[in-house]
C-alpha cells in the first residue's frame, strides 16, 4: 500500500479535530504523519483539505503560535482559506471592534508569511493571496491602520522605486509587509493601494490624504481612503456562501455553508 493511500483517513481525522475546537490535536496529528511520511504528505493533506477548514486551523495560530501547517500550506491553498478568515465575524463586530480585527487578521497574515526566511515561499504566497479580489481587500484593510506610513511609503516607492525604499518615519509593523508585497509584485502593490483609495489615479498625482485641519482649498489631488471598518465589511461581504470545491464523497455534512455562509 502506497504513503498516499492513508491521507484520506488522516485528512478526515484532522477535520474532525479541526471542526472539534481541537486545533492542538490535529497538529499533533500533523506532525506524527509529517514523521511518517514527510513533510510533503502534509502539504497534498492540506491541499486536499477543504479551505474553510484549513482556514479555521491556521487562525487558531495566529502570531508566534506557529504551526506545520502554517509552515507547509501550499500557496494556493493558503489564499483559498484567506476567503473565509472573516466568516466568523458579523457587522456589529465590525462595526465595534474594527482595530481587534484588523489585529487578528494581521497576525494571521504576518504569521503565514514569515514564518519561515525563505523568499520564493513569501513571494508565491504573497501573488497567489493578491490575485483574489479577498486577498486584495484583506491586504488593504491591514494597510488603512497606517495611513500615514502607507501613503509615505507609496511615495516613496514611486518616486524611488521598491528595492530603494524602505527608510520611513515610521517603524510601524506595516512597513516590512507593505515592502514585501511591493518588491514581490508592483501590480498586486497597486492593486491593494487603489483597494484602498479607490479615486487615486497613481499615474497623474502624487498620493495625498486631506487631514482633518487641511483647508479644502489647498492645491493637492487628495485621495479619500476606505475605513478599516469599511474594509473589513467589503471583506466579509467577500466570503463564498459555499466551499470552493465540490466536498469529498462521504465528507461531513456540518462542513458546508451552514458553518460558512
Amino acid at each position: 500500500m502506497s504513503d498516499k493511500a492513508n491521507y484520506p483517513a488522516i485528512s478526515q481525522q484532522v477535520t474532525e479535530l479541526i471542526l472539534a475546537g481541537s486545533p492542538n490535536l490535529a497538529e499533533d496529528t500533523f506532525s506524527e504523519t509529517a514523521e511518517q511520511f514527510g513533510d510533503l504528505a502534509i502539504v497534498e493533506i492540506l491541499d486536499a483539505m477543504a479551505p474553510e477548514v484549513a482556514s479555521m486551523h491556521l487562525s487558531a495560530f495566529d502570531g508566534g503560535k506557529l504551526s506545520l501547517a502554517t509552515l507547509l500550506i501550499s500557496p494556493r491553498a493558503w489564499a483559498d482559506s484567506l476567503a473565509f478568515f472573516a466568516a466568523v465575524w458579523n457587522e456589529d463586530m465590525i462595526e465595534d471592534e474594527p482595530e481587534f480585527l484588523a489585529e487578528s487578521l494581521f497576525a494571521h497574515i504576518h504569521g503565514v508569511l514569515f514564518a519561515s526566511d525563505d523568499p520564493d515561499r513569501r513571494a508565491a504566497l504573497i501573488r497567489e493571496a493578491l490575485s483574489t479580489d479577498w486577498g486584495t481587500t484583506a491586504f488593504a484593510a491591514l494597510f488603512s491602520t497606517a495611513i500615514n506610513e502607507i501613503v509615505e511609503l507609496a511615495n516613496e516607492i514611486h518616486a524611488r522605486g521598491a528595492n530603494s525604499s524602505g527608510q520611513t518615519s515610521s517603524d510601524h509593523d506595516i512597513i516590512p509587509l507593505a515592502l514585501a508585497i511591493a518588491r514581490t509584485d508592483t501590480d498586486a502593490w497597486e492593486r491593494v493601494l487603489l483597494e484602498l483609495f479607490p479615486d487615486w489615479q497613481p499615474d497623474e498625482n502624487e498620493l495625498n490624504v486631506r487631514s482633518d485641519e487641511e483647508d479644502e482649498q489647498y492645491g493637492y489631488e487628495y485621495a479619500t481612503h476606505r475605513t478599516t471598518g469599511e474594509l473589513l465589511l467589503r471583506l466579509r461581504k467577500q466570503v463564498p456562501k459555499k466551499a470552493l470545491d465540490t466536498p469529498q464523497p462521504g465528507a461531513r455534512p456540518s462542513m458546508g455553508e451552514d458553518i460558512f455562509a
